[in-house]
């Protein structure tokens, strides 16, 4: 991952998006239809299942999709967006069914709105039965009682309401525990005490201009990395040495390579094939001369940058892994984490 990305990764929560309108759809497609029976049940639970799979889908992939949407707030309001509409979805499908349905012999059997004409002649006759008692007296027949036309209405209106308070339920629990910090990312990695100074040759102190020094391996994709890596952490107002622009045309390279570790709090080694190549050990040389195994451990980031063999002298070392496609973790957040305040920061605030 490029230094400076952000946020979970896309593939992660697309699989999400796709999981939650899998859960949806099968809890929508195994929820008792009220009245449905027969090619007529088979039909509304599929409906049923596909809808609750879209509206999921519809409201949470544009979280995906859009960077600027991701965020505790957005989740929480979506969180409550979707609780309201679920709530609103299940009176809705409850005063339908009171409604549109009347038991009749153990099943429940969709009823009509409007009475038509041996109905409405018999209702007024007698005015004190309910619903079920009018299914009753029609022995189960409710187009005797209620209009055909009227019946097929709430049929669709149940068959497109019964469900909805499934979907906006997953996505409200979705969204909630996007809006929850992950205990992990809570965890801040190891980092070196905050000082305005490092130590130097016998125990003598040298002052600390740098962050980081930045160590990579000229060409390739080794220094497409370090330049981006360089300006990320400028951006986010960190101090960084690098040779191309930090080391002076006529000074020896080795020579300026110790002097910027020695007045960097941290050097980030970006590690690769071409950096562990055999035969090409002077920065390795350079690290292990100025930083002993204790100061490896405290100041050394190893950046890897590709799958490799890690050497003897960065063993004991955890260093970041930036090959990752989805982190758990952001590489770059992780960096920053270790290094911890800029030295303008810890300067305004002595």
């Amino acid at each position: 991952m490029t230094p400076g990305a952000r946020g979970p990764g896309r593939a992660s929560g697309v699989w999400l998006v796709i999981a939650a309108a899998a859960v949806a759809a099968v809890a929508a497609g195994l929820a008792p239809a009220p009245g449905a029976e027969g090619p007529d049940a088979a039909t509304t639970h599929t409906f049923a299942a596909l809808a609750s799979a879209a509206i999921v889908a519809l409201a949470t992939f544009p979280f995906v999709a859009r960077r600027s949407l991701r965020g505790r707030a957005m989740s929480m309001a979506l969180a409550a967006t979707a609780l309201l509409l679920g709530l609103i979805a299940f009176s809705v499908g409850g005063y339908t069914e009171r409604a549109c349905t009347a038991p009749y012999a153990g099943k429940t059997v969709v009823i009509g709105t409007n009475l038509t004409t041996l109905g409405l002649t018999y209702s007024r006759a007698n005015p004190e039965l309910s619903s079920e008692e009018l299914l009753f007296d029609s022995a189960g027949a409710a187009d005797r009682v209620w209009t055909r036309e009227s019946i097929r209405r709430c049929r669709v209106f149940i068959g497109s309401t019964y469900f909805l308070w499934i979907p906006f339920l997953v996505v409200c629990v979705l969204a909630a525990a996007t809006a929850m910090p992950a205990p992990t990312l809570a965890v801040t990695a190891p980092r070196a005490p905050a000082l305005s100074s490092v130590p130097g040759p016998a125990g003598a102190v040298a002052p600390a201009l740098y962050d980081v020094f930045v160590s990579y391996r000229h060409g390739g994709p080794d220094s497409a990395f370090a330049t981006q890596l360089l300006v990320a952490l400028e951006a986010s107002g960190y101090t960084v040495a690098i040779d191309e622009r930090d080391f002076p045309a006529n000074a020896s390279f080795l020579q300026e390579m110790e002097r910027c570790i020695r007045e960097s709090r941290f050097t980030a080694a970006v590690i690769s094939s071409r950096y562990l190549e055999s035969g090409h050990c002077a920065e390795e040389a350079i690290i292990c001369k100025v930083l002993d195994m204790g100061d490896r451990q405290r100041r050394l980031i190893p950046l890897v940058i590709e799958p490799v063999s890690m050497p003897v002298w960065l063993y004991g070392i955890v260093g970041i892994d930036c090959t990752r496609p989805d982190p758990l973790v952001d590489p770059f957040d992780k960096l920053k984490a270790t290094l911890g305040a800029p030295l303008s920061q810890m300067a305004r605030g002595a």
